[in-house]
């Protein structure tokens, strides 16, 4: 009887070390569903974002359209960056497939609350003063 309540104990205490040190370690590293906005309702993709790198794949985008990928917080005050390199873009295909890698100089996670793909209707990454939301996925 003791020796079942002292392996009990140990893997009690074995199971808090292991919630305590994974609480410490903060978000992590994975693979991230996009949802589509309005906008694009038959868009999908799926985002891997490393501490390192950031790899995107999507579909049902509007073909042979200029997009690009941008980290985004909505509170306390809206606030973006651009995911990766600049001009943070990639151009679909004529099905309206698409794809985009980049590496990271610091881990988004834990400092970016969304991740966002958005259109520029005109082909031009620079302006965000027409672009239209595509995919997004909260980090």
């Amino acid at each position: 009887m003791n020796t079942h309540k002292l392996s009990m104990a140990f893997i009690i205490g074995m199971l808090t070390v292991f919630f305590i040190t994974s609480s410490w370690a903060g978000p992590s590293a994975g693979k991230y569903p996009l949802m589509a906005t309005k906008m694009h309702p038959g868009a999908e993709g799926t985002a891997i974002i490393t501490d390192e790198n950031i790899r995107i794949t999507a579909k049902g985008l509007k073909p042979n359209s200029v997009y690009t990928v941008w980290f985004v917080n909505m509170k306390p005050k809206k606030h973006e960056a651009g995911a990766g390199t600049a001009p943070y873009m990639f151009k679909t295909d004529a099905s309206g497939n698409g794809s985009y890698a980049a590496p990271l100089y610091e881990s988004p996670l834990g400092k970016w609350q969304i991740l966002m793909i958005v259109l520029h209707p005109n082909g031009d990454p620079k302006d965000m003063k027409h672009m239209v939301g595509a995919l997004s996925t909260k980090l």
